[in-house]
C-alpha cells in the first residue's frame, strides 16, 4: 500500500503539466501527528493541498465499496471524529 506513493511522484514527474500535483501525491498520507508517510511530516509542514485532499481521500474510502468492505454511509461517515 504505501508504494503507492512512490509510483505516484514517478507519474507525476514525468510529465511537466502534473508538476502542481507533486505536494498532493507525496503528502496525502502525512498525519497532523507526524505519525504518516512517507517522511513523517507533521501540522502545517504538510502542504495544505494535501491535507485537504487527504479530507477527501478518506471520505471516499470510508463511502466506497472496496473488495475488503462494505460502504459506510454518509451520517455514519462524516460523522467519525477526527485524531
Amino acid at each position: 500500500m504505501k508504494t503507492h506513493i512512490g509510483h505516484g511522484l514517478d507519474i507525476v514527474g514525468r510529465a511537466a503539466w502534473l508538476a502542481d500535483a507533486t505536494a498532493v501525491v507525496g503528502g496525502h498520507h502525512e498525519k497532523v501527528a507526524g505519525t504518516g508517510y512517507p517522511n513523517g511530516l507533521a501540522g502545517e509542514a504538510i502542504p495544505l493541498t494535501a491535507r485537504i485532499f487527504a479530507i477527501a481521500d478518506v471520505f471516499d474510502a470510508l463511502t466506497s465499496r472496496r473488495p475488503h468492505k462494505e460502504p459506510l454511509g454518509y451520517d455514519v461517515s462524516i460523522n467519525i471524529p477526527g485524531p
